[in-house]
């Protein structure tokens, strides 16, 4: 089970929801055993993340992951943001073995989403 800071991002879940209007690119992820499925919407401005949202639907780990994501990437580079996510999921506490999936996602749906966006 996600355990603390991590837990209490999940809990919050700040920037739960598809963002809307101009320049969002949507990237989209899914668990293929388990079928946790994870949406990233994101805008950029000036070669950064200027904003992010997310819709989680699955494991805990997955919407803390994506709530996380969206919490540390604003306003970083596309290139840093991988390396930054994985240094906030370290310092938020880690995530467990079985959990670990949700990392995985949350990338992919990033890396979906800025390839769509143009970064």
């Amino acid at each position: 089970m996600v355990a603390g800071r991590l837990r209490e991002v999940m809990l919050r879940a700040d920037g739960a929801g598809r963002l809307a209007g101009e320049g969002v690119a949507l990237g989209s992820a899914e668990h293929p055993v388990c079928g946790d499925h994870v949406e990233l919407s994101l805008r950029l401005a000036d070669g950064r993340i200027a904003d992010l949202g997310f819709l989680a639907r699955g494991c805990p780990a997955a919407t803390a992951v994506a709530a996380l994501a969206v919490q540390d990437l604003r306003g970083s580079a596309p290139a840093e943001a991988p390396a930054r996510l994985r240094a906030a999921i370290g310092a938020a506490g880690g995530l467990a073995a079985h959990e670990r999936h949700a990392e995985g996602l949350v990338l992919r749906a990033l890396a979906q989403a800025l390839a769509a966006g143009g970064g």
